[in-house]
């Protein structure tokens, strides 16, 4: 189940404001229905209005990766008890601060960038972020699903997300 993503969205329907705006409504009637499933700073994410706001400088929309770190957390008397994070900062799309999301208890994940024959020259990294969406998986999990202007998507199915915005000091 896809709602706002453009993989599943033909450029017709994309370029349809009315098709938008009826697809957006039910994402965010989608995320109502799983409030109570979806732990709190996932959901709050999720529905802020700032999210998919363009004009707000903490909207990911055009942000660039900066970094995207890997780890996997350790506990136990040989370390043997481990567990995978994912950490992603952005520099915003006005360039006037950091996004840092961090993907706790990731269960699965996929990053694919595929070679580019056509579109966006090698040198733009993953390029800008342009969509998201957050569901709730059949396993009981949250996905963000990221889809960027190069052709990269991103699936990250994990137990949270939590995100934080830090805006440059003078």
């Amino acid at each position: 189940m896809v709602f706002i993503l453009g993989k599943d969205i033909s450029e017709e329907e994309d370029n349809d404001l009315e098709l938008r705006h009826a697809r957006f409504a039910a994402y965010r009637e989608y995320l109502e229905s799983m409030r109570e499933k979806l732990p709190a700073s996932s959901y709050q994410f999720a529905i802020a209005e700032w999210h998919y706001d363009p004009q707000s400088h903490e909207c990911p929309h055009d942000a660039w990766v900066e970094s995207l770190v890997i780890t996997e957390p350790f506990s136990g008397e040989r370390r043997e008890k481990r567990r995978l994070e994912i950490s992603v900062k952005l520099l915003g799309a006005y360039h006037d601060g950091y996004i840092d999301i961090i993907y706790q208890g990731v269960e699965n994940y996929l990053l694919d960038t595929p070679a580019q024959v056509d579109g966006p020259p090698f040198n733009v990294g993953h390029g800008d972020w342009l969509r998201d969406e957050i569901r709730y998986s059949e396993r009981g999990f949250v996905v963000h699903e990221i889809e960027f202007s190069r052709g990269t998507n991103w699936l990250i199915e994990c137990t949270d997300i939590i995100y934080k915005w830090t805006p440059f000091t003078s």
